[in-house]
């Protein structure tokens, strides 16, 4: 018996949110998805060890502060090729000191989908805003800049293991995220999740 963390109605997470054009009614959803396995080899990711910009291609809110940011990739026909629970450095915006802003992001979307990669970001608004409010402040267009270094990639798949206890929370969420798309999306899989 396979325990799932997600069950296949919460694949389908979706929340709507209003167009922001002051004119329009429409309403706009995002959907995670059934799981999808596309797992790719260390050393294939597009982005290397030197920052690269980006531009934010959409934005859409999830809950008051959770959005799912989707960015461009210079090749609108290849993958990511992040290797599973890997992430990204991104950086943009200033500190209280005018210094960048570089923080860690595990992507939602899957090495599947083609010219672009989605981040699932919650936004802190406080006395010091972080990345999280600058790319919250972007317009779709603005960019944001890009690295993978060797450091970043974890425990690969498979993980060879027969049951796999998850507890997470905060920047926890999205590695599990992939781990789950691997697993949930391999045929054949066996390996329990809890």
């Amino acid at each position: 018996l396979r325990t799932r963390l997600l069950p296949a109605s919460a694949c389908k997470m979706a929340a709507a949110v209003t167009s922001s054009a002051a004119t329009s009614a429409a309403v706009r959803s995002y959907t995670v998805g059934p799981p999808t396995a596309a797992v790719v080899p260390v050393g294939s990711c597009v982005f290397g060890e030197e920052f690269v910009t980006a531009p934010l291609v959409d934005k859409v809110a999830i809950s008051h502060d959770t959005a799912v940011f989707t960015f461009g990739l210079a090749d609108e026909a290849a993958p990511l090729n992040l290797p599973t629970c890997a992430c990204l450095l991104a950086k943009g915006g200033a500190d209280a000191e005018g210094k960048p802003i570089v923080r860690p992001y595990t992507p939602v979307s899957t090495n599947a989908m083609a010219g672009k990669f989605e981040l699932m970001v919650k936004v802190y608004n406080g006395d010091a805003p972080g990345l999280s409010a600058h790319m919250d402040s972007m317009a779709i267009g603005d960019t944001l800049e890009f690295k993978h270094i060797p450091f970043n990639v974890k425990t690969q798949y498979p993980f060879n293991l027969k049951t796999i206890g998850m507890l997470v929370g905060g920047t926890g969420i999205t590695p599990m995220v992939q781990a789950l798309h691997a697993i949930l999306g391999t045929e054949g899989d066996s390996t329990q999740v809890k």
